[in-house]
């Protein structure tokens, strides 16, 4: 994500583990890249499905409640 230079990289980690807390099971900063376009973070988004398998539909959904929970904190998503 690209992220405005004040925001903590703790804060989106946060916000991205609480988009769906059923489904994720950790969230870590891998990479922090401060550059030409601005304040890049990476994380990491590891899953822990209880009760199914996931799908594509499944796994499409929950990376727009990922990338939602980033927006509002008015980061956008790279690439």
């Amino acid at each position: 994500f690209i992220v405005p230079a004040d925001l903590a990289a703790e804060s989106l980690v946060r916000a991205v583990k609480g988009s769906d807390k059923a489904l994720i099971q950790s969230v870590r900063l891998f990479d922090r890249y401060d550059g030409v376009d601005g304040l890049s973070l990476a994380i990491e988004v590891m899953l822990q499905p209880t009760e199914r398998s996931l799908n594509d539909e499944d796994l499409s959904a929950l990376s727009l409640k990922i990338v939602a929970a980033a927006e509002k904190l008015g980061a956008k998503l790279r690439g």
